[in-house]
């Protein structure tokens, strides 16, 4: 039978790891935005603010990416989801890559997530199959949206 201090000390232990990683997706989702709004480098992205706690870009000034904790307490898994809906119609977010944010401060147990260059290059290899596919898509004179779905929808 657990006593009074037992579970005081469980409740600051749950406490602590729980406002932890949140310090940790604060740090990364700041890193991140620096990252992008900052570069030289031309990646037609353009920061939209966000309600939630998740960030957000305008890919071509018509795709919105949507980057968040998964839902769930103390879920330390990242998902990278974009919107394919025009903007007439309700947002339809579809996950195309993932990532894991660690008790170390590093994303997938690498990538330290106050180090602007290493974030940006991370997302980079997380939406690159984002732009081959719209790259592919429009090289071949196909239709983007069905593309993309069918790449969401294999991944």
């Amino acid at each position: 039978m657990s006593t009074l201090n037992d579970l005081v000390a469980q409740s600051e232990y749950i406490a602590d790891k729980k406002c932890r990683l949140e310090n940790q997706w604060h740090s990364y989702h700041s890193t991140l935005i620096r990252a992008v709004t900052l570069s030289n480098k031309k990646i037609n992205h353009q920061f939209t603010c966000s309600i939630d706690n998740d960030i957000r870009f305008k890919l071509f000034n018509h795709f919105t990416v949507c980057i968040h904790l998964d839902n769930g307490f103390y879920n330390q898994n990242i998902a990278y989801r974009i919107n394919l809906n025009d903007a007439s119609e309700d947002e339809q977010f579809l996950t195309f890559a993932h990532a894991t944010l660690d008790e170390n401060n590093k994303i997938d147990e690498q990538i330290d997530i106050n180090n602007q260059q290493e974030i940006f290059q991370h997302y980079l290899n997380k939406i690159q199959p984002i732009y081959q596919c719209i790259f592919d898509a429009l090289q071949s004179k196909q239709p983007i949206t069905p593309a993309l779905k069918k790449l969401l929808n294999s991944i």
